[in-house]
C-alpha cells in the first residue's frame, strides 16, 4: 500500500476500533483489498477511491453501541444512518492531516456518504465503493470474523451473503462468486 494510504489507515484506525458492530479494522482491510482488485479492471482514481475505502466506516465511532448491537431492525437502521451522518467531519479531519486538499476531500466524502441508502448510482466511483464494501464480505478473514460477531454458522453466513450482496460491476460479481465458492468449499470440508 502506498505510503500516503498507510498514513490514512493509521489515522483512521482509532475511529475504526471504536466501532462495536463488528471488527471494522478487518472489514476496512478487506474493502481496500477489494477496491485494489476492482481497480485492476475498472476505471477509477485510486487517490480518491482507496481513501474512500479506508474511511467509509469511520462514522461508526460516533454511533451508540446499543444501536450497533441492537436486535431491533429500526435501531440498526438508525445506527446505519448515523454512521453516514457522522462520517464527514471525521473523514475531513483525517484527510486534512494526511495532506489532502479541500476539493479531493469533498469528492471522497461524496463517495462515502453514498455507499448506503442510495440506489441506481450513476457515478462510477460511488459504484466501486459499494462493490468493494460488498465484495469484502466474501474474503476469508472478514467472512469468518463476521460469523463470530453475528453468531452465524458458515452455511447461514454463506446463504445470507449470496442472497444480499449485489454488485454494479461484472468484475465485483465475478470476484465475489469465486471467493464465496472458496468459502463454501472450506466449510463443507469441516
Amino acid at each position: 500500500m502506498k505510503e500516503k494510504f498507510e498514513k490514512i489507515l493509521e489515522l483512521a484506525s482509532p475511529y475504526l476500533k471504536q466501532g462495536a458492530k463488528k471488527d471494522f479494522v478487518i472489514h476496512t482491510q478487506g474493502v481496500v483489498k477489494a477496491m485494489e482488485l476492482l481497480l485492476e479492471k475498472e476505471q477509477g482514481n485510486e487517490d480518491i477511491l482507496i481513501p474512500a475505502a479506508i474511511l467509509h466506516d469511520v462514522g461508526w465511532a460516533d454511533v451508540p453501541v446499543n444501536l450497533q448491537k441492537s436486535d431491533q431492525r429500526e435501531e440498526r437502521l438508525e445506527g446505519m444512518k448515523l454512521h453516514i451522518e457522522c462520517a464527514p467531519p471525521i473523514v475531513e479531519k483525517v484527510l486534512l492531516e494526511a495532506g489532502y486538499n479541500e476539493s479531493d476531500i469533498k469528492r471522497i466524502i461524496g463517495i462515502i456518504v453514498a455507499h448506503k441508502f442510495q440506489e441506481n448510482l450513476i457515478d462510477a466511483g460511488k459504484q466501486l465503493l459499494v462493490d468493494a464494501d460488498a465484495l469484502s464480505d466474501a474474503f476469508s478473514e472478514q467472512f469468518y470474523s463476521d460469523l463470530k460477531h453475528y453468531g452465524n454458522t458458515p452455511e447461514e453466513g454463506y446463504n445470507y451473503r449470496k442472497k444480499s450482496n449485489q454488485f454494479y460491476t461484472k468484475t465485483g460479481q465475478e470476484i465475489f462468486d469465486k471467493e464465496m465458492e472458496n468459502r463454501k468449499k472450506e466449510f463443507e470440508v469441516q
